[in-house]
């Protein structure tokens, strides 16, 4: 399970150190295959491959004739890319999926339990502040789960 935040930088060649607590959780339960992709919040989603698969497994069970599965699908799977942790624990984020994300070189990495999410600084700083905002709604909203 990935958990907590970390601040960490993106070097010249785009290349962005994953926090050794994470690098511990891949280690102890998953393939050192990760995939990263666009999430619809405008920051990155990176997934151990197993998790991956999992998402994808439940992505092909609605019909494919829905044209919102269609650009969901698009829009995640389209500018994905898997890529494996180098030997200083570091990922290559190519420049598109930077762009998009709207990264610079700070990061902020959180975990989220079974991928961990990338953002901007100050993207994170507005969601994190949003999120504290309307933190009753979302408590009333996960209740209704059981949670």
């Amino acid at each position: 399970m990935f958990l907590g935040q970390y601040h960490h930088t993106i070097d010249a060649k785009g290349r962005l150190s994953i926090p050794g607590k994470y690098r511990e959780v891949l280690a102890k339960r998953y393939d050192d295959v990760l995939v990263v992709t666009k999430d619809p919040e405008r920051c990155l989603a990176i997934h151990p491959m197993e998790e991956w698969k999992r998402l994808a497994e439940k992505i092909q069970s609605i019909p494919r004739t829905r044209q919102t599965v269609k650009d969901y699908k698009r829009f995640v799977h389209g500018e994905a890319m898997d890529c494996v942790l180098d030997k200083q624990g570091r990922i290559l984020i190519p420049p598109e999926l930077r762009e998009f994300a709207e990264l610079d070189r700070e990061a902020m990495l959180v975990g989220v339990d079974d991928h961990i999410e990338v953002w901007s600084i100050e993207r994170w700083r507005v969601k994190s502040e949003q999120m504290t905002q309307n933190m009753d709604q979302i408590v009333g909203a996960i209740a209704d789960y059981g949670v």
